[in-house]
């Protein structure tokens, strides 16, 4: 069983929140847990984290609790029905993911059927490899983690934000398009007004 959503901006469209609802009664989760890890000082403090988990909420999920795998034990996902994995920072998100034992954890929870959903830098870890970030972003590197396998629960590279970057970096495009040319993988740009929603071999494109 494989079930995913990818989100570049997490609830950010009714058809988002549609799907992600379906999903979520379908699935009968109960209780959610937020990983907050991928914001080292903020935490669950930080306003993304505190917005996804008002808008779980509002889905009618009874019990949504973060857990910040650097310091707390991973076996407490095993607790939960939903997992989601916030925005923030790839690099350091993954280190701790795989030294807390949460990748395993997590591997093990999709297995069974369990429901994960992504945001941003959590979208990216979910997939084969974050070596794209290394890519463009290496000094974000700050473990300088040479293992940059992802959790690789879908074959799916996500490259979230992409409009909104290219108002930053107008090279961008042609850096990634570089990258696809000499890696052969391809990469999925999400706008923040997007999401992909994965059910075992079936993916859907949200926009």
């Amino acid at each position: 069983m494989n079930k995913l959503l990818l989100t570049a901006y997490g609830f950010s469209t009714p058809k988002i929140i549609d799907v992600a609802q379906k999903m979520i009664q379908e699935n009968k989760i109960t209780k959610a847990c937020i990983i907050s890890t991928s914001w080292p000082k903020e935490k669950e403090k930080h306003p993304q984290m505190q917005q996804i988990k008002k808008d779980l909420l509002s889905m009618n999920i009874q019990q949504v609790d973060f857990l910040d795998v650097e310091f707390e034990d991973a076996y407490k996902l095993f607790d939960y029905d939903l997992i989601f994995l916030n925005g923030g920072y790839p690099f350091y998100l993954l280190h701790f993911i795989k030294k807390s034992g949460a990748d395993l954890i997590l591997k093990k929870i999709n297995q069974s059927g369990g429901l994960i959903f992504g945001l941003s830098a959590g979208s990216i870890v979910l997939g084969p490899s974050i070596a794209l970030m290394q890519y463009l972003y290496p000094e974000d590197n700050q473990f300088n983690d040479t293992n940059l396998d992802g959790l690789n629960l879908t074959a799916i590279h996500v490259y979230p934000h992409f409009k909104e970057m290219l108002t930053r970096d107008p090279t961008i495009k042609d850096k990634i398009d570089k990258y696809e040319t000499e890696t052969g993988i391809n990469i999925t740009r999400l706008n923040n007004d997007q999401a992909l929603a994965v059910n075992n071999d079936t993916q859907t494109f949200l926009d």
